[in-house]
């Protein structure tokens, strides 16, 4: 092979490097429109979580009856935290076979159930008890977590209802080499785990079904292959082309020397 064929083909591998290697807008900026973008139906519907076995509960009792509020207020599977204001919090896990023993009231039956459904379960329940009461029932453990390219951790969410976006937000967003258009959501539904892949970077997405974070969600980010050549900008890629391209031609004069000199040898 000659020496301006084979720099004629190491420039055509430059040449495709460096239009495939670098990362574009197109990969990385949010609410995108076009063909080249994922779409999806407007199907967005937010489901209440519904609560499983080893989820934690926070129920309170309040009422003008002290003497009440302290008897419902207390059980055998019961943990008192302090707040930020110092008020107890009661902490009431959900055992394997879905249920909570609540003071007074025994084993109650909460998984797959609503928090406004718990909280009207024990309303029900509480009213040949007590009179002039109110419940508040929360969430304890309510979390998502995020691995991959984003890095990893768990995060508390600040509010019952909350998106993507904030979500990526509060886990400092995404990099430059983290492929937005392949992002898998792992979920719990029921006796089922389900994974759901999505494209964050279309704007349809905002009116999808994977639009909001439920609990103990996990969020999977890969990384662009870009990465391989740690490649963000084209100042990175025209680099990296010039050095191949420097490195290889090297190595193809000194193949021809070498060469030149065998056959000189042997004349």
């Amino acid at each position: 092979m000659s020496v301006v064929k084979a720099r004629n083909i190491i420039f055509l591998f430059g040449i495709i490097l460096f239009l495939s290697s670098c990362v574009t807008s197109r990969k990385v900026n949010y609410l995108q429109e076009g063909k080249h973008i994922a779409q999806y139906i407007d199907s967005v519907e937010y489901v209440d979580y519904k609560v499983r076995s080893g989820d934690m509960l926070y129920i309170n009792v309040n009422s003008l009856d002290k003497e009440s509020q302290k008897l419902f207020n207390g059980g055998t599977n019961l943990s008192t935290l302090n707040s930020s204001n110092n008020n107890p919090l009661y902490s009431y896990i959900i055992y394997e076979d879905g249920t909570i023993d609540f003071p007074a009231l025994g084993k109650l039956y909460v998984a797959e159930k609503s928090i406004r459904e718990i909280k009207f379960l024990l309303e029900e329940r509480l009213k040949d008890f007590i009179s002039h009461f109110s419940v508040d029932v929360r969430l304890q453990n309510r979390t998502f977590s995020v691995i991959g390219e984003a890095g990893t951790g768990r995060y508390s969410m600040p509010k019952e209802k909350i998106n993507i976006f904030q979500a990526l937000a509060l886990c400092g967003d995404l990099n430059n080499f983290s492929d937005r258009g392949k992002i898998q959501l792992i979920r719990q539904v029921g006796e089922e785990t389900k994974v759901f892949e999505f494209d964050v970077r279309s704007k349809s997405i905002i009116n999808s079904e994977y639009y909001y974070i439920q609990p103990n969600d996990v969020i999977y980010i890969p990384f662009l292959r870009e990465k391989a050549l740690g490649i963000t900008h084209v100042t990175g890629v025209l680099s990296t082309t010039l050095s191949t391209f420097s490195f290889v031609m090297t190595l193809v004069n000194i193949g021809v020397l070498i060469s030149n000199s065998v056959k000189q040898g042997e004349k």
